[in-house]
Order: structure tokens, then C-alpha cells, then sequence
């Protein structure tokens, strides 16, 4: 795995002073591991997301309407033996290249709001036409990117949600890679995440339809 040599608070700005590892040099955000370089946080947490999806794929049934309950639990199947907040949503402000995201002191009546407008309808996704599973997983799959709820795995989480959506509609997962972390298809997934904040999914839904693709072997 290739080691970032930017500091973890580059991902975000956010309106607090992070808590980082003692002798990390502020590069690694405090954790149980005691762990104080980026590469070995950086490994755990790699670690920590394929456990989870072996463990989601055991727990979750084909026919489960996924709740906020659901996603913190696979937030903390992520990175509950590294960090002390998982699975727990974020209590400060946070924003990524100038785009701010949800504000911390709404975010339970947001996620509520989310678990009743965006989860309820579009989760189980288990037999719609192609079309409407990519539709589902993109509505879901944006809408928990723009509120995103935790301090830290956000998009990783989201991914996991993706995938879990993708098996229960007996497909064989979703592959993200072609996005990686910069260059026009990253730009365009930026893209298809700001344009759902007018409610326009159509970006999305045509980035998880490649990936949905990709996943199948097409």
C-alpha cells in the first residue's frame, strides 16, 4: 500500500484542533494502537475494511432494510479496533477543498431524515431492473457522502454500504478502483457528489453503473 506523505488533517478542514498520537508530528489522528506513522495507520486501517466486508457479507441478510443502526455498525466493523469514535457521528464541523458537509450539530436530525427519505425507499435492493439498482446505490451512496456522519472513513464506508446493496441484489459487488485518487474519474465522482446536493443522481448513477459493470467482469 502506498504511503501518503500528507498529514491525515489534509484530508479535511476542520473547525477544532485534532487530537493527533503522541509522537505522530501531528500525521496521525490518536488511536488504540498506539500507532505513530501514516503507513502503519494506513495498513491497519486497510486491515480493518477487509475484515469488515467478510464480516458484513456473514451478518447481513439479502432482505434487510438497512438502517442507521446498520451503518454505524459497519463503521465500527471498519475501525473499531483502531479508533475510540467509531461507529459515533463526528461533533465538529469539517469541509474537504472548501466544500462543507453536513454541520455536526445537525447531523442526528439529518441522519433521522436520511434513514427515513433515502435507506427506507431504496434499501433492500434486492431485484429491481439494472437501472434501478444503480439508481438505488447512487441515491444512498451520495447522500451519505454529503452528510458524512464520522469523524474519519466516510467514503470507505460508504463503499461498504455500496457493496452490501450490490450482493443483496445477488450481483457480484462493485469495484471503485477505476476512480482512484485523482485524474478526470475522480474529478467526475467529486462531481456526481456536489450535483446531489440539487438532487440530480444521474452523475452517480452512471459512475456506479461502471463500477457495478467493472464488478461483474464486463
Amino acid at each position: 500500500m502506498k504511503t501518503s506523505n500528507k498529514k491525515i488533517s489534509s484530508k479535511y478542514t476542520a473547525d477544532y484542533a485534532s487530537e493527533y498520537q503522541p509522537g505522530s508530528n501531528n500525521r496521525v489522528l490518536r488511536n488504540k494502537l498506539g500507532i505513530t506513522h501514516t503507513r502503519e495507520i494506513e495498513d491497519a486501517e486497510l486491515e480493518g475494511y477487509i475484515n469488515a466486508e467478510r464480516t458484513m457479507l456473514s451478518e447481513f441478510a439479502i432482505d434487510q432494510r438497512i438502517s442507521l443502526e446498520d451503518i454505524d455498525h459497519l463503521h465500527r466493523l471498519f475501525l473499531g479496533n483502531i479508533y475510540q469514535w467509531a461507529g459515533k457521528y463526528r461533533t465538529v464541523n469539517i469541509s474537504k477543498d472548501g466544500f462543507p458537509f453536513a454541520s455536526a450539530h445537525a447531523l442526528p436530525a439529518a441522519m433521522k431524515e436520511f434513514e427515513k427519505k433515502i435507506l427506507e425507499p431504496n434499501t433492500p435492493c434486492n431485484g429491481p431492473p439494472p437501472e434501478k439498482i444503480a439508481s438505488n446505490i447512487a441515491i444512498v451512496h451520495a447522500e451519505l457522502l454529503l452528510l458524512h456522519p464520522y469523524r474519519e472513513g466516510n467514503g470507505r464506508t460508504a463503499r461498504l454500504l455500496a457493496t452490501l446493496m450490490a450482493y443483496q441484489a445477488d450481483l457480484k459487488g462493485i469495484d471503485f478502483g477505476f476512480i482512484g485518487g485523482r485524474g478526470k474519474n475522480f474529478n467526475a465522482y467529486i462531481g456526481a457528489i456536489h450535483s446531489a446536493v440539487k438532487r440530480n443522481y444521474l452523475p452517480m448513477q452512471k459512475i456506479i453503473t461502471e463500477a457495478l459493470r467493472r464488478a461483474e467482469g464486463e
